[in-house]
């Protein structure tokens, strides 16, 4: 029977060998502290993205509203101006 061979762990010049920890694996293979800090990333977004009643109207309403009342406008039609035809055709629309 032979013995087994255990290898001493090798030495640099008057220093002692490093241990390397390595971080231990959860057993079913999510690393629930990590979900945890994500999901509450997500939570935050969704919180900050819903814009407020009374905040200004993105790019995206206003091309939806100004294709709803049949404006013509290009992509370099700036927001204002199109803000501006829009608040236009509404009021003649209401007179």
């Amino acid at each position: 029977m032979m013995e087994a061979i255990i290898l001493a762990p090798k030495y640099r010049k008057g220093k002692k060998p490093v241990k390397v920890r390595k971080p231990s694996k959860p057993i079913d293979g999510i690393n629930h502290r990590l979900l945890a800090e994500k999901i509450a990333e997500v939570v935050q977004a969704v919180e900050t993205s819903v814009p407020d009643d009374n905040a200004a109207p993105t790019r995206i309403e206003l091309i939806e509203k100004a294709k709803e009342l049949g404006l013509t406008f290009t992509k370099r039609t700036s927001d204002e101006k199109l803000l501006a035809m829009i608040t236009e055709a509404l009021n003649k629309q209401e007179a």
